[in-house]
């Protein structure tokens, strides 16, 4: 008997295993009731899972080619998008708009808004955000601020050619993806680890990803290698 094809009827008349005391036999009454039918769970199971793994994938832990960003990383950079009057803005407030697009909690926000600012390229930030040389961490997020850099003002977004859903709960909308016009991928490089599969890539130098930029706009061979923010130490 297998463990997905199994019947009340078994259970109740001790069939299902050696030996069924009457305590046992008992419970399992209470528990399948009159008229239970056979139950296969195999099918669900791997339902479930094919569930779960997509969500993780999609919604958490793998970046989306198109702008090379993780849901929360880009709902982070459509909240201080929002929030954007140019000046700085406290962490803790970041963190808390955002929560209206991510229902995961304001730790992993933080987490990944300062994961954001150490790469130096779409955050402006101001006060103490740790050392990736050293391995510091950042001070707590009612005493950092930050705001988006010229650069991500510039090229990521774009109203116009943006596709839009709502949020979890309905009350929002936020981008499917961000219309970046650069290889962000490449240049942040991404680590993230889903169910079934993980992701890493290695970041780029900028300027070397702009000259490849200009190489596959004329139509030229390029190559180009990983390069690390901390100079190889």
């Amino acid at each position: 008997m297998q463990f997905d094809d199994f019947e009340a009827e078994d259970l109740l008349n001790g069939k299902g295993s050696k030996k069924t005391s009457p305590a046992e036999h008992s419970r399992i009454a209470k528990l399948t009731g009159e008229g239970t039918k056979r139950v296969h769970v195999s099918g669900m199971y791997k339902e479930w899972f094919l569930d779960y793994a997509s969500y993780v994938i999609l919604e958490r832990a793998v970046p989306y080619l198109e702008d090379g960003l993780k849901p929360v990383q880009r709902r982070i950079l459509h909240a201080m998008k929002r929030l954007d009057d140019g000046r700085y803005n406290k962490v803790a407030n970041i963190i808390g708009f955002t929560m209206q697009y991510h229902p995961h909690g304001d730790a992993s926000i933080g987490d990944a808004l300062v994961q954001l600012g150490q790469k130096d390229l779409l955050i402006d930030m101001q006060a103490n955000w740790g050392n990736i040389l050293t391995g510091d961490g950042s001070a707590a997020p009612r005493y950092i601020e930050a705001r988006l850099s010229k650069f991500a003002t510039d090229v990521v977004f774009n109203p116009k050619t943006t596709e839009w859903i709502l949020s979890y709960d309905g009350r929002n909308q936020e981008p499917i993806t961000l219309p970046i016009k650069f290889p962000l991928l490449l240049a942040q490089g991404v680590e993230g680890i889903a169910v079934g599969l993980a992701s890493k890539i290695l970041p780029h130098n900028f300027n070397e990803l702009i000259d490849a930029a200009i190489l596959h706009l004329k139509g030229k061979d390029f190559e180009i290698y990983p390069d690390f923010p901390t100079g190889g130490y």
